[in-house]
């Protein structure tokens, strides 16, 4: 490859591309002429003209190279990219330049580094690392065999590229899992923005994404299903598990809370058990009922923190026709059945209902407290009514 200081001009240009053989390339820099611009470049090869920008520095140590195409020619004139290529050395001057395709963040390592922090962050909040690791294999699945290799910055200038990787992902692996992995896309995005200004300025790479409608499955254990229920719990051998599946579907309590429920968050003389760092970051206090207390027994000895001890998984493992969430919708519905007032359900499964201040939520608890404890112990012997105990 041939490199020729010349000042450039389309006449230059056309006579050069007329005898350039098979094989042959050159390269045509800018120089020399009133209007020449430095880094101005000309590739010509045997079937076309490419114009790029090209500028090699070296900062705090490191040599960098930012190389930048304008356009070809014919199509851009020599004048269009002389005008284009002083906009880049306008801003590499005021360093702002883009950073070239070696040094520019890819988006295997804004995930990575994105994965990582939700570890830390459940780490810190005393959590299971379960949405970290689901994150994980969502990107391995759906988001890093299409957009591994390629650079934040290209991303942020292909909407449409990624809003037809959702349509197919959608088709793939159905359209809850495609609106959560583009959502995973942009927060690394967001969160590799805020180290990389150039990014900041881009739009988000998710901005033509038309996000699937999602409906909720609010879907509890039918009434006539409960003594199939009590069946396959009797035949979960781990005493440790059936006590953590009984107490669900008495109090309704998220997986996750329950998983992480400690000896000292059981108090027997106010009859209550409290789940800290509940969702919504606050402690929840949980009347028990005398079948809560049972259920309570079944577990003691196997560990001197832990409620249940190894139960993160549990409801994975245990055949049961209903587990984890829909043990708390079928909570909710057993609620209602029972006539308890839509308030108290609300405060049982620590829900914070909409419009209500948190201060004001914890005054009507207090004041509610002994209509709580007993709205608990009339779900909890209907509840023992449909298993058949």
């Amino acid at each position: 490859m041939r490199e020729i200081k010349t000042d450039l001009s389309d006449t230059k240009i056309e006579a050069a591309s007329d005898f350039v053989e098979k094989g042959q390339t050159f390269i045509y820099r800018d120089f020399g002429g009133p209007s020449s611009v430095t880094g101005l470049r000309a590739r010509v090869g045997q079937h076309r003209v490419t114009l790029y920008f090209h500028h090699d520095d070296r900062t705090h140590g490191q040599r960098k190279i930012t190389s930048k195409r304008l356009g070809h020619w014919p199509a851009t004139t020599i004048k269009e990219a002389r005008g284009m290529a002083r906009i880049e050395a306008g801003r590499i001057a005021a360093g702002n330049g883009e950073p070239g395709k070696r040094a520019a963040v890819k988006f295997e390592e804004a995930f990575a580094d994105y994965v990582a922090y939700l570890e830390r962050k459940a780490d810190a909040n005393g959590k299971p690392r379960r949405w970290a690791r689901n994150v994980a294999q969502l990107g391995r699945q759906l988001l890093l065999p299409q957009w591994g290799g390629w650079s934040l910055a290209d991303m942020s200038t292909q909407p449409g590229a990624i809003a037809k990787w959702h349509r197919e992902a959608t088709r793939a692996a159905g359209p809850v899992s495609a609106n959560h992995a583009a959502r995973v896309l942009r927060a690394a995005y967001r969160r590799a923005a805020r180290l990389d200004l150039s990014l900041s300025k881009a739009d988000f790479p998710t901005a033509a994404v038309e996000y699937n409608r999602e409906r909720p499955k609010e879907i509890g254990l039918p009434f006539a299903d409960f003594p199939k229920w009590l069946k396959a719990w009797q035949e979960i051998k781990s005493p440790v598990r059936r006590a953590y599946h009984m107490v669900a579907i008495l109090t309704g309590g998220r997986a996750g809370e329950l998983s992480r429920l400690r000896w000292q968050d059981v108090a027997p003389r106010t009859r209550t058990l409290t789940a800290s760092r509940a969702k919504a970051g606050n402690d929840i206090a949980i009347p028990m009922s005398a079948a809560i207390a049972r259920a309570l027994k079944l577990a003691r000895g196997a560990d001197p923190v832990l409620v249940f001890p190894g139960t993160a998984q549990a409801g994975h493992r245990d055949r049961l026709p209903a587990r984890g969430n829909m043990l708390r919708h079928t909570y909710s519905t057993v609620a209602r059945d029972c006539g308890v007032d839509d308030l108290l359900v609300h405060f049982l499964m620590g829900h914070a209902p909409e419009g209500i201040s948190q201060r004001y939520i914890v005054r009507l608890m207090l004041t509610s407290g002994p209509a709580m404890r007993e709205a608990q112990r009339k779900i909890s012997r209907r509840m023992i009514e449909l298993l058949g105990k």
